[in-house]
This record gives C-alpha cells, sequence and structure tokens, in this order.
C-alpha cells in the first residue's frame, strides 16, 4: 500500500532535504511525538539521509516492522482514546489525534458510548488499547471496526494494530514534510 498517491515533486525534496539536515536533537521530540516511540524516533534519524519522501515512508515502515510487540504497544498507549478529544492545551501527539478523528466525532451519546464500551472491551480482550488509523471514519464506521477486530486472535490484532500505526505514522511524516508541525 503506498504511503503517498502523488508523484514526488521538487517541493517533497526540499522537505526531505530539510529533515535529513535537522540536527537529530532538534528532530528527535518532533518524530517521538509525532510516533508515540522515542525508539522509532532513534532509528529513523539513525537512517538518515533519505532524500526522498518515499524513502523516508520505506524506512519508517520498516523500523516499525522491526520493533518488538512491546515498543509498538508502548507506541499504542501514547496515542489517547478515540473520541477521548483533546483540549486545547494539548501535546502535539493529542493535537494530531484530535484532528485526525475529528470526522469520528459525534454528539450522539449511543455512538459515544459503543465507541467507549468497545474500547475497554478490546483492552480487556486484548491486554492492549485499541488504535485505528481514524482520518476520515465516522464514529460508525469506527464501532464497526472495532466489534470486527475484537473477534480477531491476538496475533492477529496486534499485526493490524501495527499496521493501523504505520497508516498513523505515514500521515503525519507527510504531515511534518507538507507543514513542517504536527
Amino acid at each position: 500500500m503506498p504511503q503517498t498517491t502523488a508523484e514526488p515533486t521538487a517541493a517533497d525534496d526540499h522537505a526531505v532535504r530539510i529533515v535529513d539536515a535537522t540536527p537529530a536533537d532538534d528532530l528527535l521530540p518532533v518524530l517521538t511525538q509525532l510516533s508515540g516511540s522515542a525508539g522509532w524516533a532513534r532509528a529513523v534519524l539513525d537512517g538518515r539521509p533519505y532524500r526522498s519522501r518515499e524513502a523516508l515512508h520505506a524506512a519508517a515502515r520498516r523500523v516499525l516492522a522491526e520493533q518488538s510487540d512491546a515498543e509498538v504497544l508502548a507506541a499504542v498507549d501514547a496515542h489517547p482514546p478515540i473520541g477521548a478529544g483533546a483540549g486545547a492545551s494539548a501535546e502535539p501527539v493529542e493535537g494530531a489525534s484530535a484532528r485526525e478523528q475529528s470526522a469520528a466525532a459525534t454528539e450522539d451519546a449511543e455512538l459515544t458510548r459503543l465507541l467507549s464500551e468497545g474500547q475497554r472491551r478490546h483492552a480487556a480482550h486484548f491486554g492492549h488499547a485499541f488504535l485505528v488509523c481514524a482520518t476520515g471514519l465516522t464514529a460508525r464506521e469506527i464501532v464497526a471496526e472495532l466489534d470486527r477486530r475484537i473477534e480477531r486472535g491476538a496475533a492477529e490484532e496486534l499485526t493490524c494494530t501495527r499496521e493501523q500505526l504505520a497508516r498513523i505514522n505515514a500521515l503525519r511524516l507527510d504531515q511534518l514534510l507538507d507543514t513542517g508541525a504536527l
């Protein structure tokens, strides 16, 4: 699955050159906030230079694939629950999560209850938080995804969680490259 749909442009290369040239001490906290994992951020930084968006995305996916289950689940824990919202003083990961979850915002109390209950069931069943790339999903679609995924085995769910984290990381990397901020 490609991480970006557009062909690379001179602006892409320029943005990646900035990432490649930024001092690691300055970029480490940004990438840690982006992913929820300092280990992932350090490994991505250690792979520089990338010179292209595609190379950066490939490295980000490879690093995540090589992380232990415990490292992945620690990154998952850094993401707020779906529907938790984020206040004006939220940390960048929470701010990015709030933006990504905006389509899932609902005034429907029943859907809010189902989201909350589904996440509790998921955590009790699998021993870790539910993570989904919520960009563009409605609350109803997220509830359906929760219901679908709770029927999986633990190994299959962890594989899906890794894929969802990879998608979130890719979206946030694109956001960083496109705007210079999360």
